[in-house]
C-alpha cells in the first residue's frame, strides 16, 4: 500500500474536517483539556480554526496523508518566521465563537488566560526551522507508515526551502516521541511548568530538534 501526501485543499480538505478536532486533541489530550477547560469549547474552536486561512490550525499550513483513497491522518507546520503570527492569528477565531454554542466572553478570556500559562511549556521557536504544531494519525490507522510519510514530507519541505532544523513540541507520554525519535529527532528541552504540570497533572513537555 502506497501513503498519498497531498495538500490540505478543495474536497480533501472537506473530507478531513470531521476527523482534524479528535487527531489535534490526541496529540496532547491533558494538555487541550487544560486550556480548553471542556470540548464544547475546543470542538466548535478547531473546526473553525481549520476553516479559517492564515492561523496555527488553518487548512493552509496542512497536508494530508491517503491510502488507496482513505484518509490516513494530517500533519499542520509552519516556517519558524511565521509562528507567532500564526499563534496569534488563533484569537479572532476564539472571540468569534462568542455567543455560539453558549460561549461567553468570560469563557474565552478564561481561554486565554490558560493558553498564556500553558505557553510557558514551549520554548522560542528560531527563524531557521520549519516548525511541526500537529502529526496525528488515527488510531485504527496505525502502524501503516502515515505518520512518518507525512513527517518525511514536512522534512523535505524544511530542505527545499533552505531551513537547517526542524522543530516540534510534543508531550513526554505521548507514545509518537518514538517516532520521532527514530526519525532523528532529538530533545533538546525538558519543560515543566508549576500551574499545568504540578497542580493539574500535565506530563513534561519535549522540545525535539532534527538538524538537516
Amino acid at each position: 500500500m502506497t501513503i498519498e501526501i497531498v495538500a490540505a485543499e478543495g474536497a480533501r480538505a472537506v473530507e478531513a474536517a470531521p476527523h482534524v478536532p479528535a487527531l489535534v486533541h490526541a496529540t496532547g489530550p491533558h494538555s487541550y483539556n487544560y486550556i480548553f477547560g471542556e470540548r464544547r469549547l475546543y470542538e466548535p474552536f478547531i473546526a473553525a480554526a481549520w476553516d479559517a486561512p492564515g492561523n496555527f490550525f488553518s487548512h493552509e499550513q496542512s497536508v494530508l496523508a491517503f491510502e488507496d483513497g482513505a484518509f490516513r491522518g494530517v500533519l499542520i507546520s509552519h516556517d519558524g518566521p511565521d509562528h507567532y503570527r500564526l499563534k496569534d492569528a488563533v484569537w479572532p477565531v476564539a472571540t468569534g465563537l462568542i455567543g455560539r454554542d453558549g460561549a461567553t466572553e468570560a469563557d474565552i478570556q478564561a481561554l486565554a488566560e490558560r493558553a498564556e500559562i500553558a505557553s510557558f511549556m514551549n520554548p522560542h521557536v528560531p527563524e531557521d526551522c520549519s516548525y511541526i504544531l500537529v502529526v496525528s494519525v488515527p488510531e485504527a490507522a496505525r502502524g501503516r507508515g502515515a505518520g512518518r510519510a507525512l513527517i518525511a514530507h514536512e522534512i523535505d519541505r524544511a530542505r527545499a526551502k533552505g531551513f537547517t532544523r526542524v522543530h516540534l513540541d510534543v508531550m513526554s507520554d505521548n507514545p509518537a516521541v518514538g517516532l520521532y525519535r527514530a526519525m532523528g529527532f532529538e530533545p533538546m528541552a525538558e519543560t515543566v511548568t508549576p500551574i499545568p504540570c504540578r497542580q493539574h497533572g500535565l506530563a513534561m513537555e519535549l522540545r525535539m530538534m532534527l538538524r538537516l
